[in-house]
């Protein structure tokens, strides 16, 4: 660590960084950075501001993000020259795989590669890692068997959100990687299908709505359960807190909460184009309790 640049910077202290001196981790696991996420990002501190500090450090004479790397992009794109930022020290590895460990909005392989990473840093077993991530045994073993995939699959399920730890799970658990491979096609033309082709039964069918309807009920179903376990989440997590929630806890789940937010309503207009004037005031006036 450069002792020049270093001995500016206290530990735990923000300062204001010019952005232009910022450079991205070589040692970040992640890699995929969602362009349009990061304008959605810049739209939101635009017109709320930065809620949530960067943190970096100090290596051979250069300053490192550690956590940030998109706010950083955001203010970029705004044509903003300083972000505010903590500073930070550890080695570049352990500090980039603890901050991606902690995060709440990486994909399955993602996560899964910054727990085999940092296993690795720290030359410890199954049991070991499972107890510095919090994560019970069991978990921590399927959470490592993802890693284990092979790169081709890695590479594309790292983009890909809805390849849930379970949906990789059924890939992993074939033992030869052309089976894998194949496994994982299907599941990705499974899961990838346009939801406006027709079902057999729908074709077959087209005039009996209660058959038709039958998806969008098990759908709603699916929705109110959701519904119930955010709450049911938000309201335990909030009963096993020791201590009131950091500036960048509260900046968190107010990006998490945001973003789903902006799902629910982009479904929504979907939806309330077809209503009539009296349906859509009803729906209206429903939406405005949450």
């Amino acid at each position: 660590m450069s002792e020049s640049l270093n001995s500016k910077y206290e530990i735990g202290k923000v300062y204001p960084i010019n952005v232009n001196d910022l450079q991205p981790n070589p040692e970040q696991p992640r890699k995929y950075f969602d362009e349009d996420g990061i304008k959605a990002l810049a739209a939101d501190i635009e017109a709320n501001g930065l809620l949530q500090n960067i943190t970096f450090t100090c290596h051979e004479d250069k300053l490192i993000i550690i956590s940030g790397e998109r706010r950083v992009r955001a203010h970029k794109q705004l044509g903003k020259e300083v972000i505010e930022g903590k500073y930070v020290e550890g080695d570049l590895l352990t500090l980039a795989l603890m901050e991606n460990i902690l995060r709440s909005d990486l994909t399955a392989i993602e996560f899964a590669e910054s727990v085999a990473a940092l296993q690795k840093q720290k030359n410890c077993s199954n049991d070991d890692i499972a107890v510095i991530i919090g994560k019970k045994k069991s978990t921590t073993s399927e959470i490592l068997k993802l890693a284990s995939l092979p790169e081709e699959i890695r590479n594309d399920a790292r983009t890909k959100p809805y390849m849930t730890r379970e949906r990789l799970l059924k890939v992993a658990r074939r033992k030869d990687a052309n089976v894998q491979k194949k496994t994982y096609d299907k599941l990705c033309h499974m899961l990838e299908k346009p939801e406006n082709t027709p079902r057999k039964s729908s074709v077959i069918s087209q005039g009996n709505k209660k058959a038709g309807n039958r998806f969008v009920n098990a759908h709603i179903r699916k929705l109110e359960r959701m519904t119930e376990e955010l709450n049911t989440s938000h309201k335990k997590m909030l009963a096993k807190l020791k201590a009131e929630l950091t500036d960048e806890d509260k900046q968190g789940l107010i990006t998490v909460l945001k973003n789903m937010q902006a799902a629910v309503e982009a479904i929504c207009k979907q939806h309330t184009s077809s209503l009539t004037a009296e349906m859509f005031e009803k729906e209206t006036v429903i939406m405005e309790r949450f």
